[in-house]
């Protein structure tokens, strides 16, 4: 009983001292990349629509209201 104590013990102290805290930069090349990229760009175009858009009903507004 007392090996196995002794071992979570050690476990527990060389876990709680590890460098794992430190923010590491997960943003490299990955498998998903090209994908990732492409929704982005997708949402760019999508918010230069919905301004697009918004400018267009606005412009008509104005219209109707001469």
């Amino acid at each position: 009983m007392f090996k196995i104590i002794s071992i979570v013990v050690i476990t527990l102290f060389i876990t709680a001292c590890n460098d794992s805290d430190t923010p590491k930069k997960v943003e490299q090349d990955h498998v998903w990349k090209q994908q990732t990229d492409m929704i982005d760009k997708a949402k760019g175009v999508e918010q230069l629509l919905n301004d697009a858009a918004i400018e267009q009903k606005q412009s008509i507004d104005r219209q109707i209201q001469q």
